[in-house]
């Protein structure tokens, strides 16, 4: 696996259901892992076929896969979204990224984002946000690698 190149690729009609894996993986571990309160770990169960059947038809969304050997390594989704009157400018939005436990430490994440961060840029952005798990701080760490800063901070409370 070491020696095998990762390919990345935009995700297509055909490709729903290793969306639907990597959605899965990713709230069962991240989510389920960091917050099982609030998030809805159910949601790749209950909504990913829908919105991920709808993706090749939105021009304001990218899925990503990677793969290795044409295997399943990992992916990322990201958005762009309309202007707000809130904001002066557009900001991508890696939305999600997970990969599969055999595939971390090969650089397999750090690939999805930088094809993500030239798609936002052919898109026509000039900034890129994420969010991350307080307690996920590898998560951070590549998020940082590739250019994101802490810009705004979420503070919550239990009442």
């Amino acid at each position: 696996m070491a020696d095998s190149p990762v390919e990345i690729r935009r995700a297509g009609p055909g490709d729903v259901d290793a969306l639907l894996t990597v959605s899965t993986g990713l709230w069962q571990e991240d989510a389920g892992t960091h917050d099982p309160e609030v998030m809805n770990t159910d949601w790749p169960r209950d909504h990913g076929r829908a919105s991920f059947e709808a993706l090749p038809a939105d021009a304001d969304r990218v899925g990503l896969l990677a793969e290795v050997d044409g295997a399943l390594a990992g992916g990322l989704m990201g958005s762009y979204p309309e202007l707000t009157p809130f904001g002066r400018q557009r900001v991508a939005q890696l939305t999600s990224l997970w990969v599969l436990p055999e595939h971390r430490g090969a650089g397999v994440g750090g690939l999805l984002v930088e094809a993500f961060l030239g798609w936002a840029r052919e898109r026509g952005a000039r900034h890129a946000a994420v969010t991350a798990f307080a307690a996920n701080p590898a998560a951070i760490r590549l998020y940082e690698k590739h250019g994101f800063g802490s810009h705004t901070v979420t503070l919550r409370a239990r009442l």
